[in-house]
């Protein structure tokens, strides 16, 4: 983790001194709705929870088509969860809220048209901010909600992207969707539980 810490630091570092006389510096905001859900450890029913997620960045980009991106986003990751308690069946719903500052490598393809698709990947750390799960009987109406200690502080992630962007009255409108594995125990104890989070979005590039 430490490693990973130190590696997204240096990635900063370089978006910052990065800027040839070529290079433009934009910034961003988007709007979008999330997707997600665990995967590994001993879960067999884990099914997705869908939230509103946002965020604002920069993004420094080439005329040959490389970008960088980076910034700060929210999202509330987790997943609904089927189990029992005291032999009778319930399903508990876990919502993990964080910041994530990703560092992205991408590539604009340059076309002739309006439209202009981009491939974007690179690594992503997220803190939590907040970790609470709900749970209540199967058909039952009564929910009852606690916080969750046993979430990490820091998740790692890895994030691939297709976005495109279209010009409008001299802004930049962007969307696209972009797929974050986790690649750090969302949980403070075995066994090892990993979010899994795809994002739709829309957003202004300026």
């Amino acid at each position: 983790m430490q490693r990973a810490l130190s590696l997204l630091l240096l990635l900063f570092g370089a978006l910052l001194v990065a800027q040839p006389a070529s290079a433009q510096l934009k910034g961003m905001i988007h709007l979008g709705v999330t997707g997600s859900s665990f995967r590994g450890g001993n879960l067999q029913n884990a099914m997705p929870i869908y939230r509103l997620a946002g965020g604002a960045g920069v993004r420094y980009r080439y005329p040959s088509g490389l970008e960088f991106e980076s910034g700060l986003n929210y999202a509330v990751k987790g997943a609904e969860l089927e189990g029992t308690f005291e032999d009778i069946p319930i399903i508990g719903t876990s919502e993990i809220t964080y910041v994530s500052v990703p560092v992205l490598i991408g590539y604009r393809f340059n076309t002739t048209g309006r439209l202009q698709p981009r491939l974007v990947a690179g690594p992503s750390m997220a803190f939590k901010t907040d970790a609470r799960i709900s749970y209540r009987a199967v058909g039952g109406d009564i929910e009852q909600s606690t916080t969750d200690d046993g979430i990490a502080d820091r998740d790692l992630g890895w994030v691939f992207g297709l976005d495109v962007d279209t010009p409008i009255k001299g802004e930049t409108l962007t969307g696209g969707l972009r797929l974050t594995l986790g690649n750090s125990n969302a949980r403070t104890a075995d066994p090892e539980v990993l979010n899994t989070t795809v994002a739709m979005f829309v957003g202004i590039v300026f």
